[in-house]
C-alpha cells in the first residue's frame, strides 16, 4: 500500500506545483456520487435526451456503481473506501415549502418534485437506486437545492468516511453538477467528473457543463475510472 492510500491526499499537494493529474483515485479515499438520477429528472422531451444522452449516461453509471459496490463489499477492511452516494431532489417536508428560492422560482415542474413521504422506488429508477441491504449498504442524502454541498450535510458524512476524492455522475451536466462540482472543489475535495455518464438535454448544453468544471476538476470516461480503481 502506498503512502498515499494510507494518508492524507490534501497534505501531499504542493501550491504551484502540483497538479489534478497527480492524484488518480484511490480506493480508500474515493466515493461515487450520483446527482439526480431519479425518475422526476428523467422525463425531459428532447429526443437527444431520451434516445443518447439517458441510455449512455444510466448504463454507464451502471457499470461505475458494479464496481464501487464489488470494491466496498469485498474487503473485510471497514474503510475500504469505495462508498455509493446517491443525492436526488425531494423536499423534507409534505408540501414542499423547504426547497430552495431557485427552485421556488424555476417553474411549476417544481411543485411536483418528490415530497418526504415518497418511497425509494417511487423517486428512483428500477436500474439505478439505492442498495440498503446488500453488502454494506449505499447512502442516499435528500437534496433541496442545485448543489448538495449547500442543502445537505454531505461533507461532515464525507469526512467522517474519510473521503477525499468524489467521482461524480448524474444530471444535469451545466446545472446540478456542475455546482456540485464546483462547491466540491470549493470545499477541499479532489473531483473526478466521468462525461460520458452525465447527461443534458443537448450535446451542447453538455458540452457547455464540462468546459465550466473543466478548472474544478479532472473530466475522464467511464472505462478510465474502472482503469484506475482496477
Amino acid at each position: 500500500m502506498s503512502t498515499l492510500d494510507s494518508s492524507s491526499l490534501r497534505e501531499a499537494v504542493k501550491a504551484g506545483l502540483s497538479k489534478r493529474t497527480d492524484f488518480p483515485l484511490r480506493r480508500r479515499k474515493a466515493a461515487l456520487l450520483i446527482v439526480d438520477v431519479q425518475r422526476y429528472c428523467c422525463d425531459y422531451e428532447s429526443m437527444y435526451y431520451q434516445e443518447v444522452a439517458l441510455p449512455r449516461m444510466l448504463s454507464n453509471i451502471q457499470r461505475l456503481l458494479d464496481l464501487f459496490r464489488s470494491l466496498r463489499d469485498s474487503s473485510a477492511n471497514l474503510t475500504v473506501g469505495c462508498e455509493v452516494i446517491f443525492t436526488a431532489i425531494q423536499s423534507l417536508t409534505s408540501d414542499g415549502r423547504d426547497i430552495s428560492l431557485d427552485y421556488k422560482l424555476s417553474g411549476p415542474s417544481f411543485a411536483n418534485l418528490p415530497k418526504v413521504t415518497a418511497s425509494h422506488e417511487e423517486v428512483f429508477l428500477p436500474e439505478i437506486c439505492p442498495y440498503f441491504s446488500k453488502g454494506r449498504g449505499d447512502i442516499y442524502i435528500p437534496k433541496t437545492a442545485s448543489s448538495v454541498f449547500h442543502s445537505t450535510n454531505i461533507d461532515y458524512l464525507l469526512r467522517n468516511l474519510n473521503i477525499e476524492q468524489l467521482v461524480v455522475v448524474g444530471q444535469i451536466t451545466e446545472q446540478c453538477v456542475e455546482s456540485t462540482v464546483r462547491c466540491a472543489a470549493d470545499m477541499g475535495y479532489f473531483v473526478t467528473v466521468v462525461g460520458d455518464a452525465c447527461s443534458s438535454t443537448t450535446e451542447e448544453k453538455h458540452q457547455q457543463g464540462l468546459a465550466g468544471m473543466k478548472g474544478y476538476c479532472r473530466i475522464v470516461k467511464t472505462q478510465d475510472v474502472i482503469n484506475e480503481l482496477e
